[in-house]
């Protein structure tokens, strides 16, 4: 008798495990230069970032092996200024980038929002670096607050919302700092975003995205969504339920406004009438406590703004 497809997927399962435990395993030894003490390591406590290293190396060790070592080196020399560069940006400019954490999905992964309306960063002044620290403290963040609680395989993945309103025509004359992100992303978080979904945006971005996306992997372009505007709604609804819905058709709603309100430019305050922090739930259960939940911090800008 044919064996079910559930046996045939868990029998799967278990030969990853297996492999994951050999990377785990070969990692420990004392050849492998790890970084002391380990940082920026994306679900490090566990399996999770292991698991999602040779998911993205087509389950081959050696490789696997490879990219987790060229990871901790970048990790050796960046790591340690990745809070100097947070800080000394986001004191000075609590605002200067928006990406943050805003909610959950229908299944609890976590949600990261960014609007470029919301940006306070002139094109000219945005680095690689800056955008590598910004995204490495949201994501390490975003997977301690996460709801899912299955997560040994497949790793917390973070869906992004690209909010292009406001979108600075100066940027399409640097497609090379995206190139270099999208490079050092896939270096020291492989596979951490699970999907990235692109709202408001122009022609003019669709077609440059076109010409870029050749640069980059055919598992990134699958998962890049454009959403068209009269699709907006339906299309939260579906993925995210209808509180985090809610809380961003009000916040592209606000984030429209020529010129933007006080309140949507400090998107790191709360607000009595809507809160661009985030949804209510991920507001009340990690900003609104004593202390930090769980080690979850939150944007920069509210770590280090005044």
């Amino acid at each position: 008798m044919a064996e079910s497809e559930e046996a045939i997927r868990e029998q799967i399962k278990s030969t990853q495990r297996a492999m994951v435990q050999e990377l785990v395993e070969a990692a420990k030894k004392p050849s492998f230069n790890v970084p002391k003490p380990s940082l920026l390591m994306f679900g490090r406590e566990s399996t999770e970032g292991y698991w999602r290293y040779m998911d993205h190396v087509g389950w081959d060790l050696e490789a696997a092996l490879r990219l987790l070592q060229s990871a901790y080196d970048w990790q050796s020399k960046m790591g340690p200024a990745v809070q100097g560069i947070l800080k000394n940006l986001f004191a000075k400019n609590p605002g200067y980038l928006s990406l943050r954490q805003v909610g959950f999905d229908r299944i609890g992964k976590p949600v990261l929002y960014c609007c470029f309306a919301q940006n306070q960063a002139k094109p000219a002044d945005l680095g690689v670096d800056s955008i590598i620290a910004l995204f490495a403290h949201v994501a390490e963040h975003a997977g301690k607050s996460s709801l899912q609680k299955d997560v040994e395989e497949d790793g917390r993945k973070c869906v992004v919302v690209l909010d292009c309103t406001g979108f600075d025509a100066r940027l399409f004359s640097k497609p090379e700092l995206t190139l270099k992100v999208y490079q050092t992303l896939c270096l020291i978080y492989p596979g951490v975003i699970d999907s990235v979904m692109v709202l408001n945006y122009t022609q003019e971005i669709r077609n440059t995205w076109s010409t870029l996306k050749t640069s980059f992997s055919e598992e990134l372009n699958a998962k890049v969504k454009f959403v068209p505007t009269t699709g907006i709604n339906a299309t939260l609804n579906e993925q995210f339920g209808l509180e985090l819905s809610q809380w961003l058709q009000a916040e592209l709603k606000l984030n429209k406004d020529e010129p933007l309100t006080a309140s949507q430019i400090a998107f790191y305050k709360k607000n009595a009438s809507h809160d661009p922090r985030g949804s209510p739930v991920y507001v009340d259960n990690y900003l609104d406590k004593d202390g930090f939940v769980d080690g979850h911090q939150p944007h920069p800008g509210v770590l280090f703004g005044k």
